[in-house]
């Protein structure tokens, strides 16, 4: 599911045909994780596991940490120039309740990530990105029967994460994250992209995980391929999924060098 804002395509096309325009917005939304709002009790969104639904896609969520790594790909269109300056991610520790998430890292890449040839664009896994760690939707799932709409083991945090401006020209990317929750020694979760009626959410099969070395007892997926990225399911089921993330900073659409009479805006 891989969306960008209407909110930019409407305010940089509100600007002039022959000067460049530019918005501070969402520049891209990775797909929803909200499939019930404001129907849990006593209150609060809910992001449904469908597991009743389609049978074996029990995904509560992926290990995005301590010692795991997501990742996932954007693309930024031809004719745009993004200034990136924050990313949202999600996340969830089963028992922490409300408690805030304590640090999360980043790297943008140009390329499939620790792949040959690839660049790393923004590196912030030397330091801790997370501006702040909000409350949100309930992660639950059908199976959990009279308890689904009220269970709160499972609550997701909104990560919202610092990043230097950073200059992004025409092409694809990969975001590659890694998080620590309250407990710091525990895993933590990303939900995968859910939409209600739809098992799969990712037609190419992008996002991947990144095991680590050595691999955590019970951990079969990652048990012959430690130190390396694996594509994931959704649970048991054959279905694909996405990530979920956003980005957050200013579209600049050229309009004159679109037009081809203008250079390309420097980039670092």
């Amino acid at each position: 599911m891989k969306s960008r804002s209407l909110a930019v395509l409407l305010c940089c096309f509100g600007g002039s045909l022959i000067a460049t325009a530019a918005c501070a917005t969402q520049l891209y939304n990775n797909g929803p994780i909200v499939t019930h709002p404001g129907a849990h009790v006593p209150s609060g969104d809910v992001s449904l596991t469908q597991d009743v639904t389609y049978p074996g896609a029990t995904a509560m969520g992926i290990t995005a940490g301590p010692d795991y790594r997501l990742a996932d790909d954007f693309t930024v269109p031809a004719g745009h120039y993004w200034t990136v300056d924050g990313a949202t991610l999600f996340g969830y520790q089963p028992g922490s309740g409300d408690a805030a998430f304590t640090d999360a890292r980043i790297i943008i890449w140009q390329g499939f990530p620790d792949g040959f040839g690839a660049t790393k664009v923004f590196d912030g896994s030397v330091s801790n990105n997370l501006v702040s760690s909000t409350p949100a939707a309930w992660r639950t799932a059908e199976s959990f029967g009279a308890t689904t709409y009220s269970n709160e083991e499972r609550r997701i945090k909104e990560l919202l994460l610092a990043i230097p401006p950073l200059v992004l020209a025409p092409g694809a990317y990969w975001i590659d994250w890694q998080l620590k929750g309250p407990l710091a020694t525990e895993r933590v979760f990303t939900p995968p992209v859910t939409i209600l009626g739809q098992p799969a959410t990712s037609a190419g099969g992008i996002a991947r995980r990144k095991c680590p070395t050595p691999v955590p007892e019970g951990d079969s997926e990652c048990l012959n391929t430690p130190g390396t990225w694996v594509l994931f399911r959704n649970g048991f089921a054959p279905y694909l999924v996405d990530l979920p993330f956003k980005l957050q900073g200013t579209d600049v659409i050229d309009r004159i060098f679109k037009d081809g009479f203008d250079t390309v805006p420097t980039t670092p």
